[in-house]
Formats: structure tokens, sequence, C-alpha cells
């Protein structure tokens, strides 16, 4: 029984050992230009808080699983806030007539499974966990956090050998929470959809 245990993890440390050689594989750290569009939730109604931006900064790993498949495990953090001058600035503002949402911080982590559609090109789906920070209109205390569940789809092209650009659409629903000071205290989930542009490095 030790002994096809010790062959069993032995046998596991290969593949992984074989998979990272893999030219493919590497960490990846870069910059993505965002276009956000905004919806609110509300017990009886979604409405249309328009647009607006982020740059943010993603780094992951990608492993390539055989030939054609991979798994791509990251984060990525919303810098917007802070090239606005951090406390104090509005950030990413969506508005509704009179109302606004200020996005201050938004930070994520995701898994996605892609397929190689050649050696330079993947095709991916995105499992994404969100954490966002926002400023309603008429809240005074600290800004409430939003969690999601996301989901999205991308395509990644790698050139001149570790430059990867990336085009994405991706879907961030979140949970409802009750501000006293906004829309008569009603409870709002807040729902972005992004279609973002990005550059990375890998290395």
């Amino acid at each position: 029984m030790k002994n096809k245990l010790f062959f069993g993890v032995l046998l596991l440390i290969i593949n992984v050992a074989a998979l990272a050689e893999d030219k493919r594989s590497g960490f990846y750290i870069g910059l993505d230009a965002s276009y956000e569009t905004m919806s609110v939730t509300t017990p009886s109604a979604t409405e249309d808080f328009g647009a607006g931006y982020s740059a943010i900064l993603h780094a992951g790993y990608e492993l390539p699983l055989g030939s054609r498949f991979a798994v791509l495990l990251g984060g990525t953090y919303d810098i917007d806030y802070y090239l606005q001058g951090g406390p104090g600035s509005d950030g990413t503002v969506f508005t509704k007539g009179t109302e606004k949402i200020n996005q201050k911080i938004k930070w994520g982590l995701y898994a996605a499974p892609g397929v190689y559609l050649s050696d330079n090109s993947l095709l991916y789906t995105k499992l994404i966990y969100t954490t966002m920070k926002t400023d309603p209109t008429g809240f005074r205390t600290e800004a409430p956090n939003f969690s999601s569940i996301g989901y999205g789809i991308g395509y990644r092209h790698t050139f001149m050998q570790d430059n990867l650009i990336t085009l994405e659409w991706a879907n961030l629903p979140t949970n409802k929470s009750s501000f006293t000071g906004f829309k008569s205290g009603v409870e709002i989930a807040p729902n972005l959809t992004m279609l973002t542009l990005g550059w990375a490095k890998k290395f």
C-alpha cells in the first residue's frame, strides 16, 4: 500500500513537472482598460446607471493541461481610484439622474479554463469572485462592500514570445444590501458588465 502511494505521488510530481516545462506555462502580469456598464436591481425594478471606465492591474499563472487545454489562475485589482487621487476621490462614477454610485475599489480572483486554437491563441471561459467597495449617493458611513460570483469569456493571443493581448467580456452580478440614504433604504444589487482589452508580459 505504501509503495502504491509513493509511486502515485511520484507520478503526480512527474506530470506536474512536465506540464510546467511546457513553453506556454508561466506567470504573467499586465494592465487592462475596461469599459463597464452598471445596472442596479431593486425589489421592484432594474435601473440603468450608465457607463464608466476602469484601469485594472492583473496577474496570474498559465498552466497547460496537455497539448490542447489550459487553465489561467490569477487575480485583478482596480487602480483607477488611486490614479484619481485615492481617499477623497470619486473613483469610477455611475449615474442615473441625480443619483450616483462611486466605485471606490474592485478586486477579484479568477479561474479560466480554455482551449488552445493554436500555439499562440487561447479561447477561455472564466469564473470570477469579485469584491466591490462603493459609495452610493447620500450614504455617509463607511463605503459598503458588494460581492459577486461572475462569469465571462475571453480570447488571448501571444506575440513576440512573451507578450499577451487579451479581449474579454464578463458579467458581475452582486449581492443585495440596504442603505438608509439611498433609494429610501430599499435593497440594491449593482450589476457590472465589463468589456476589457488588456496587455500582459509573461515571465
